[in-house]
């Protein structure tokens, strides 16, 4: 029999847990084209948020089209224009002739740069960033990122232009000049709607936060843990479709497993109920949650075998709670070498998208990753 519970996609409808107050605030600024700004890690929810928040649009009426670009594997500038085109296009187009002509209308110098061309009897083709090294004009450029705006006027809608892993631009070569490019451009658009997510938080805090570029252009949604209840009654539901129970102790303990957190909630779910017969014991939640740690304990054994002793012994800190990190006795106790070395530990961890700071406090990007530390490789 198929599981109640689903955690290799994105969620929707009655499989859309808790974060009620994110949905209405999303669908809100949607609705009054204000743009959103997501930035959590990796299955956090972000993608189950936004599909679930187009759903509610339609059904309340709210005309719009969507546009997603994802930028997961682009590394450089002309990699970025031409998949943002392409994805436009596609979007208010039905076939690769109409494509093509909104593409000349739009755009006819499009081809000089993105296009194929015969020279010395081979087909080069410029849309490969390996072979193209040419420079792309800066009104082509503003051209191509004004385009929704462009496409909005010409069709009378409202883009939903939905752009995931955007912190990826940082990943080329010149990616500050992208940005302020981006921004200056993405400012003077009206009827255009952007959604921005990205999973690596440390680096679209960089973008948004340290950076500042696109400074109050967007809001913030931030994604906390699950709400407990919702979760424990999910959980409840769920066993109940095939006859097996689960005890509101158990659900509340599956909760504190997870810290709230929907992909290892699911997974913890579905180990567990796949283990039950009947009435979901202590003895074999325990075991689903020990399984579930060995799932994901090659990963974490990755990330592990590459972080120095002081960065093990930083994380270790952190764990300890510890407040005055560059204290001589803290330094002395976790063989930190000085001040500088604990900066320098600071910015590994989070350029590895281990710890992130809020408000001050140091905080661990995956809840999962933290017991994994504490039970498995300090064994405590």
């Amino acid at each position: 029999m198929d599981t109640p519970f689903v955690y290799n996609k994105f969620v929707t409808g009655h499989e859309f847990i808790s974060r009620q107050n994110e949905l209405s605030l999303f669908t809100t600024m949607v609705r009054q084209k204000q743009h959103v700004l997501i930035y959590e890690p990796p299955k956090s929810g972000k993608k189950s948020l936004v599909q679930q928040g187009f759903i509610n649009l339609h059904k309340n009426g709210h005309e719009f089209i969507v546009c997603n670009i994802n930028l997961f594997n682009v590394r450089t500038k002309k990699q970025l224009l031409q998949k943002y085109i392409n994805a436009l296009l596609n979007t208010f187009t039905n076939s690769p002739a109409e494509m093509e002509n909104l593409q000349k209308e739009l755009i006819p110098d499009f081809d000089k740069f993105f296009g194929k061309t015969i020279e010395y009897g081979k087909t080069l083709d410029f849309s490969d960033p390996e072979t193209d090294t040419r420079t792309i004009p800066k009104e082509i450029t503003e051209k191509i990122i004004s385009l929704p705006e462009t496409l909005a006027h010409k069709f009378n809608t409202n883009p939903v232009i939905y752009i995931d892993e955007f912190q990826e631009i940082l990943l080329q070569d010149n990616p500050y000049e992208i940005l302020e490019q981006m921004e200056y451009t993405l400012k003077e658009q009206v009827k255009t709607t952007y959604i921005i997510t990205g999973s690596m938080v440390n680096s679209m805090k960089e973008i948004f936060e340290e950076k500042k570029y696109f400074y109050n252009f967007a809001e913030r949604i931030k994604l906390g843990p699950l709400d407990g209840r919702s979760l424990s009654e999910f959980y409840n539901k769920s066993f109940l479709k095939t006859g097996r129970v689960i005890s509101r102790e158990l659900s509340t303990a599956m909760y504190n497993f997870t810290e709230g957190h929907p992909w290892y909630a699911q997974q913890l779910g579905d180990i567990s109920y796949g283990l039950t017969r009947g009435y979901l014991t202590e003895q074999v939640l325990k075991q689903s949650f020990l399984s579930l740690l060995e799932l994901h304990s090659y990963r974490y054994q990755l990330i592990t075998s590459r972080l120095s002793r002081f960065q093990i012994n930083f994380l270790k800190a952190i764990m300890d709670n510890v407040e005055q990190l560059c204290a001589a006795d803290t330094m002395s106790y976790y063989g930190f070498n000085s001040s500088a070395n604990v900066k320098r530990l600071k910015d590994a961890v989070k350029r590895k998208e281990i710890l992130t700071e809020e408000n001050g406090q140091w905080v661990f990007l995956d809840p999962l990753f933290k017991t994994w530390l504490k039970t498995v490789y300090f064994e405590l």
